[in-house]
């Protein structure tokens, strides 16, 4: 046994739970391990090179799994070779042997405030959270990883909410950290630009949300720099 096969997501778990429920075989799996280590750094020097054209607050900081190096490889899936293995199908594959739900999950059913609020932008992408919803004092957590519970015990303490997690794709979280967090950080750098005498914007978040970007001021940079994605 490896040092990590008992971690969730270490290599060994993971492909046995992919070979076990039949997504790829027992050749898939040798072929995987013989191709990780050196898949694994390239992948990592892709993400430096990422980061070094990007802006510093679209930086990563989480490291590379094994779910992104068998994502990587566009393995056939045994299950049914005319599909590509991707990353989606392998966390859904997980949350079922780990009997947690999976969210694909919906921007335009997130709350702005909801998810920018709970948790700062940091934490939410060192950690891979995000939090989706609130109900009867639960909240609702999306996240590749639902076993870090160290993680979950602090939202749950800063927050003094129980924690509900839900299983997401690591490339969805981290879009959607980005764009969520990006809109706010437009929207508050809007507000002081058109919070001087004589103009009353309302509850700006509200206002975009509903759709009449249109009637927005021409000159909004802001507005007009900030993403769209979460409200398409």
């Amino acid at each position: 046994m490896k040092k990590d096969s008992k971690f969730p997501l270490s290599p060994d778990n993971v492909c046995r739970i992919l070979v076990s429920r039949g997504i790829i075989s027992k050749e898939q799996e040798e072929d995987i391990f013989r191709k990780k280590d050196g898949l694994q750094k390239k992948l990592e020097e892709l993400q430096i090179i990422r980061d070094a054209s990007g802006s510093s607050s679209s930086k990563i900081t989480n490291p590379t799994t094994i779910v992104d190096t068998i994502s990587f490889l566009k393995l056939n899936r045994k299950d049914d070779p005319t599909k590509e293995l991707d990353e989606e199908t392998i966390y859904q594959a997980l949350a079922a042997e780990w009997k947690i739900p999976y969210k694909k999950v919906d921007p335009l059913k997130l709350d702005l405030k909801l998810v920018t609020t709970t948790i700062p932008r940091s934490f939410a992408m060192k950690h891979l959270v995000l939090p989706t919803a609130v109900q009867d004092g639960w909240l609702t957590v999306a996240t590749p990883n639902p076993h870090n519970l160290e993680v979950m015990e602090d939202i749950s303490r800063v927050t003094q909410l129980r924690i509900r997690p839900v299983v997401s794709s690591k490339s969805d979280i981290i879009k959607l950290i980005d764009e969520f967090y990006g809109f706010r950080k437009s929207i508050v750098a809007a507000e002081r630009q058109f919070s001087g005498p004589g103009i009353n914007l309302g509850n700006l978040e509200q206002y975009l949300t509903i759709g009449n970007v249109r009637a927005l001021p021409s000159n909004d940079r802001h507005i007009i720099n900030a993403p769209r994605t979460p409200f398409n």
